[in-house]
């Protein structure tokens, strides 16, 4: 990671976007503006291939017919809003409440009834990590043991555990390998999934984003909710508030920052508790 002073700068991102003629802008955002810290990018994996996450893969043969070449869940109104991890790590909470709350939202037919409480998941699962991050799969078996509400354990950095009811629960999760598996993955709902994040990255203000310059910063958890084979990207959700690219989502080319192909996309089945 860059030290504190070696962050790069608003102009050095843009003329390198122009040098390479990518497709996005940059510009200043709440993210850029703070410190370089370990809280913005809490993906833990214990190994890049997260074997154990491949146990459940999914079936080729329960994938048939024409697949669309656009999906985006939010046209569809089955994704959340956007929220914000702050300064900690939680990263992989956030992402796994984003995919829950839709994948219920589906499941139901109505857009997302619960906001469900990332503080919950991550302070009660992992707890005091906010500097360390969290793995995939104990994010996912603490939700199988279900998450409770927002109103009831609202989110603030650096909380401990508050005991509170659970509301909704992972029952299943299946994960998707292959290029095309992803897509069909994504037919079926939003996905929870992992990334590389560079320097650059942390100025994304819109656009298709392709890394233009900059050192890796470190892992990121996110939810995918969408793609487009005419554009080549995936549209994805993000836990860096609204202030940050386009409305807090961002769009990536495909075989960008390994969110392809280092890590499995996790599917989520829930149910009501």
């Amino acid at each position: 990671m860059k030290g504190l002073f070696e962050a790069m700068n608003l102009i050095e991102v843009e003329n390198a976007i122009a040098a390479r003629k990518l497709n996005w802008v940059a510009g200043e955002t709440p993210i850029a503006a703070a410190a370089l810290t370990s809280g913005q990018f809490g993906l833990r994996p214990t190994s890049l291939n997260a074997p154990a996450l491949q146990v459940a893969t999914m079936m080729p043969e329960a994938f048939r017919g024409v697949r669309p070449t656009k999906i985006d869940w939010r046209a569809a109104g089955r994704v959340s809003p956007i929220r914000s991890q702050d300064t900690c790590g939680s990263c992989v909470a956030f992402a796994t409440c984003a995919a829950m709350e839709s994948a219920l939202a589906i499941q139901e037919s109505e857009p997302p009834s619960v906001d469900l409480s990332e503080a919950d998941l991550f302070y009660c699962g992992c707890g005091d990590c906010c500097n360390t991050g969290w793995d995939f799969i104990p994010a996912l078996e603490r939700a199988s043991q279900g998450v409770g509400l927002e109103a009831d354990f609202p989110y603030v950095v650096s909380s401990g555990c508050k005991s509170i009811p659970p509301a909704v629960k992972v029952s299943s999760w299946k994960t998707a390998l292959s290029a095309d598996d992803r897509r069909w993955a994504l037919v079926a709902g939003p996905v929870i999934a992992g990334m590389r994040v560079f320097d650059d990255f942390r100025y994304y203000k819109g656009g298709i984003y392709e890394y233009a310059a900059g050192d890796e910063v470190g892992l990121h958890a996110v939810c995918i909710v969408g793609y487009d084979d005419d554009a080549s990207c995936w549209i994805v959700k993000n836990s860096w508030s609204r202030n940050w690219g386009e409305d807090g989502f961002f769009r990536i080319a495909y075989g960008q920052c390994g969110l392809d192909h280092e890590f499995p996309f996790i599917a989520v089945d829930v149910e009501r508790m």
